[in-house]
């Protein structure tokens, strides 16, 4: 299947908050979040300025967040507000991350290592190697590493107890995947992802005369394919 990279970028808009998602090794979304500052249609894609730099990703890289997610992740990789946010006395998760203890440049550094796929491991010894000599403590240094993958693993798991509050199916994964609500689940009737609206069941004859079984949104023709539809929990949805 062709990614529609255009039609994906257009979700987006600059200021939306995103996380960026990366299978495998270190896997899950990373455990900062970051600020998308343009976008472009055209060539499918778009620009997010993350805690280490601006970085250029395609739509599929990344997922929008709710930014009240910051009060999580460590305060010196908030990259949600810009110079016009009114709200600067909101802080993120202050009493959750050892941004006292060690030395400030500390967790942009292994926000960058685990962009670049570094494992947990790698990821320490880099930071032990680095920080230990400015005199940080060797069981902060592997404490605060170990928490951040903690948090990486476990965040595509926080977006699926998200499920049970959503009103429509919304995107969660690569490969344009959506998770369907309970209540989606029960009725067997999926709301549009992109506007809300009850889908309708249609067939597509793709070429060779193959027919796939779509849903397809009658208010913008939003389609998605039936084995595209996750439950709640992650399974495939037999309908």
């Amino acid at each position: 299947m062709t990614i529609d990279y255009q039609k994906l970028t257009k979700d987006f808009k600059p200021g939306d908050a995103v996380q960026k998602f990366m299978p495998g090794d270190p896997g899950g979304l990373s455990p900062f979040v970051g600020r998308v500052t343009s976008v472009h249609v055209g060539i499918g894609c778009m620009d997010v300025q993350w805690p280490f730099g601006v970085e250029r990703v395609q739509p599929d890289e990344v997922v929008r967040v709710n930014p009240a997610l910051v009060r999580f992740l460590p305060p010196t990789l908030d990259q949600t507000y810009n110079s016009y946010d009114v709200a600067k006395g909101r802080q993120a998760g202050p009493k959750l991350w050892r941004t006292v203890e060690l030395p400030a440049g500390f967790h942009r550094d292994l926000a960058i290592l685990w962009a670049r796929k570094a494992s947990e491991v790698g990821a320490y010894d880099h930071l032990w190697r680095k920080y230990a000599s400015q005199g940080a403590d060797d069981d902060a240094i592997k404490d605060e590493v170990g928490k951040f993958y903690l948090v990486a693993r476990n965040l595509i798991d926080f977006r699926i107890q998200q499920a049970v509050t959503k009103t429509a199916a919304y995107w969660v994964a690569q490969n344009r995947q959506y998770r369907v609500t309970q209540e989606e689940l029960d009725t067997r009737k999926p709301f549009c992802p992109k506007c809300g609206t009850k889908m309708r069941r249609t067939t597509y004859k793709m070429e060779k005369g193959a027919k796939h079984r779509l849903w397809a949104c009658p208010k913008d023709l939003f389609l998605v394919k039936q084995e595209h539809f996750l439950g709640p929990d992650g399974s495939a949805v037999e309908w």
